[in-house]
């Protein structure tokens, strides 16, 4: 049996190699099949994980209340976040784990080498925390500086390049503003850019109270960090929030929110749901490109059989099998359409990564995805050599010894 098998996979090895041109190009179809749908696999997967990835550089279990001032559907004074609303949400909402509030405005930021206008955020200590965001160096402020109100910072990495270079900031003084001098004790992690443009390092933490005590708080905090213990807890934490704000803004039933409770997670699954579309869209067309290679196999077998017709007949009448004969010209499509998808995943692999450098994006095409192109690709030029391959097997012999 086994010597049976090796003579039908030679046999259909030597009838390829009798025609190498139309070989390679019929295998050429299949491999650019094979090819392009892993690459349009790669290229959708790894634009989605990027996305994502910029979303969840706000925090994944995060949910955010911001105040509704400057919205043109809101008719109202709306009332500032407080600290006695950051109280009742840490008091009140069963599924929050903590409540970080954020003021933020630009100031100018000064050290002895430069001058820097940025963003400068008064926080607590946890928004490191729920912003998922480690140290680079040194350590946050505790609780004990925003008691105290202490002249302490935070800084981002861009911070660093642009007041000290390459020099160690830590324990340096940068002056805040007009008068606010700071001691840095710690450096934060980079995040790069948002999909917005927006530079995440380029940020100056220090004590809200700090804050408060030397710019004032006019308008209230810009808006309340809540966490929860795990992402299936988001959609009830926003749904706590809201009556929790209602109450402490006195807000009345027939009154609009004059806040918003909203949450990266509703974006990243936006954005998740945008680019499955993409993929499948791109997988599609790739479906198609792979689907033409098959045609081209039963092509060149269709072709395979007219020109062996004399053949078929000489082997039918010495003894061979319709089933014989049908195996034969499916071992042959076998060989076409498996050296064909070989060769179309190392196309689509070396396309997948050629694009992921130049994207800045991780290796995405898993062991499985690549050995189900191939099968896929392998299973439908054999698909498509089946016809070839029963027409050749249904020929009467005397018939087929009379072909010209």
């Amino acid at each position: 049996m086994r010597r049976a098998r090796s003579e039908i996979v030679g046999r259909a090895v030597r009838s390829a190699v009798r025609n190498p041109g139309r070989t390679v190009l019929t295998m050429l179809g299949l491999a650019i099949g094979v090819g392009a749908f892993l690459a349009m696999v790669s290229f959708g997967t790894g634009a989605r994980g990027s996305v994502v990835e910029q979303f969840e550089l706000l925090g994944t279990r995060v949910v955010y209340i911001r105040t509704n001032v400057n919205r043109h559907d809101f008719q109202g004074i709306a009332k500032p976040l407080t600290d006695a609303d950051a109280e009742a949400l840490r008091r009140d909402a069963m599924t929050v784990e903590r409540v970080v509030p954020r003021i933020t405005e630009a100031y100018n930021v000064k050290s002895d080498y430069a001058t820097f206008p940025t963003k400068v955020t008064g926080t607590t200590p946890e928004f490191v925390d729920v912003r998922e965001w480690p140290m680079l160096m040194g350590g946050m402020f505790d609780d004990t500086d925003v008691q105290q109100r202490a002249k302490v910072a935070v800084i981002g990495t861009t911070i660093v390049r642009r007041l000290f270079g390459a020099s160690d900031p830590v324990g340096r003084t940068i002056t805040i503003g007009a008068n606010l001098p700071c001691r840095i004790i710690g450096v934060l992690v980079s995040k790069g850019e948002q999909t917005t443009g927006e530079d995440m390092d380029e940020i100056v933490l220090i004590p809200e109270t700090t804050y408060e005590a030397f710019f004032g708080m006019p308008i209230g905090y810009h808006e309340l960090i809540l966490q929860v213990p795990h992402l299936g807890l988001l959609e009830t934490a926003m749904a706590e929030a809201v009556p929790i704000m209602r109450r402490t803004h006195r807000l009345s039933d027939n009154e609009k929110d004059d806040f918003r409770v909203v949450s990266p997670a509703q974006a990243v699954r936006l954005a998740r749901f945008v680019a499955n579309i993409f993929t499948g869209l791109l997988v599609g067309i790739a479906t198609v490109s792979l689907l033409v290679g098959g045609i081209g196999v039963m092509n060149i077998q269709l072709v395979s059989v007219a020109e062996r017709t004399q053949e078929i007949g000489i082997r039918s009448a010495i003894g061979a099998s319709p089933r014989q004969i049908l195996v034969q010209f499916l071992a042959e499509a076998v060989v076409l359409s498996f050296t064909g998808s070989v060769a179309g995943v190392a196309l689509g692999w070396l396309a997948s990564s050629l694009v992921a450098r130049a994207m800045a994006w991780s290796p995405n095409l898993s062991l499985l995805t690549i050995v189900g192109a191939a099968a896929f690709g392998t299973s439908v030029g054999v698909a498509f050599g089946y016809l070839p391959a029963r027409r050749a097997a249904q020929l009467e012999p005397i018939e087929a010894l009379r072909h010209e």
